[in-house]
């Protein structure tokens, strides 16, 4: 858990020293207005998020407690590429989203917002050691049958060999030189919480998908909706 909670404290963390030195160089100019409170504002929602992660992780180890609810998977990929945003226009990557139209998944939020945030880093990372211009990352949804959705993260990586395909999901395994190896155990444990599945395609690129029920498949299931 203490492992878990170093590797997902790791982006909000360093959001708030980003932020920070902003302000920093805001005040030294003299700005005091929109920028500003814009830079704050982050800030305040940044480590909003770090309290939440802190929460939710130690809920989730202890009990395998989730907070369900339907989530617009539309507002859950947009999301979670604006916090990318900045990073990836600063390293040359081009991010091309394909959500879909008024599906929602049944999930808790702030989880499934951390395998996407683990997929999209891991993503980033693979991309960097292509040429500027050759940098893309590609986050798509299809609706499957059995009411379900497929989320799917591709980059222009190097892809997954045969090789580390079989040990990608044990922990402790990582390519980052500092990486910890737990995010995509992390991120397989939470997705098959949610009776879905986690897994990485062999390729010449980078490809992760992982599927979950859709939001009203899980209530007719459970007979929510009676006879509407």
């Amino acid at each position: 858990m203490a492992a878990a909670l170093a590797h997902e404290l790791n982006q909000p963390l360093t959001a708030l020293s980003t932020y920070g030195k902003a302000c920093e160089y805001l005040l030294e100019r003299g700005e005091n207005g929109a920028l500003l409170q814009g830079a704050i504002g982050h800030m305040i929602v940044e480590s909003g998020r770090a309290a939440d992660v802190v929460r939710r992780l130690r809920d989730f180890f202890r009990t395998g407690a989730m907070q369900l609810e339907a989530v617009e998977a539309s507002t859950l990929i947009e999301g979670l590429a604006r916090q990318f945003t900045p990073l990836f226009h600063e390293h040359g990557i081009e991010l091309v989203l394909a959500p879909p139209s008024s599906l929602a998944v049944n999930a808790d939020r702030l989880q499934i917002e951390l395998v996407l945030r683990n997929l999209l880093a891991n993503a980033q990372d693979a991309v960097m050691g292509q040429p500027r211009g050759q940098r893309r990352i590609t986050v798509s949804a299809e609706r499957l049958e059995g009411g379900r959705l497929r989320l799917s993260v591709e980059d222009s990586g190097p892809g997954v060999s045969n090789s580390l395909a079989a040990r990608l999901f044990e922990p402790f395994v990582s390519t980052k030189a500092s990486g910890l190896g737990l995010g995509l155990v992390l991120s397989r444990s939470i997705v098959e919480a949610h009776g879905g599945q986690l897994w990485a395609e062999v390729g010449k690129h980078g490809i992760f998908r992982f599927i979950l029920p859709l939001a009203h498949a899980s209530a007719a299931a459970t007979g929510e909706y009676g006879d509407k």
